[in-house]
């Protein structure tokens, strides 16, 4: 899996088109990056974790390939905006339940989505992160 032969897809939901990059056989893992990354930061994990997962690393809202709606009002509801856009691209690619990898701005979308989907998660992995309430306090 080197530079050319990464499987770039696109898909639409939650109203956004969303690009991803998809390996791997095996159980899913979801890698969400932070600021002000995309995909690409999981470069180097993504061979090796796809020899045993089925790895999905989208670009999130705003970043990368994915598009770049007008910021919401209140900006607050941005996270919600982006575990809707995590529900809809697990949903599209017939994911039910699933593990994430996950940083930074990535961390939060992966613990919102935990808040709000307990039963779609497999495993979440947040390394270096703080941890919020669910009220977000």
């Amino acid at each position: 899996m080197n530079g050319p032969a990464w499987n770039h897809r696109h898909l639409e939901a939650n109203g956004i088109g969303i690009h991803y990059v998809r390996h791997g056989v095996g159980p899913p893992l979801v890698l969400l990056h932070g600021w002000s990354e995309f995909w690409y930061t999981w470069r180097k994990n993504l061979p090796v974790l796809a020899r045993e997962f089925d790895v999905v690393a989208p670009d999130l809202r705003g970043f990368g390939d994915t598009d770049k709606p007008v910021l919401p009002d209140p900006p607050k509801s941005l996270l919600g905006n982006l575990v809707e856009d995590l529900r809809g691209l697990v949903d599209s690619l017939g994911i039910e339940r699933f593990g994430v990898l996950s940083h930074d701005v990535g961390a939060y979308v992966g613990q919102g989505f935990a808040w709000k989907y307990p039963e779609r998660f497999s495993g979440l992995t947040l390394p270096a992160v703080r941890f919020p309430t669910p009220s977000g306090r």
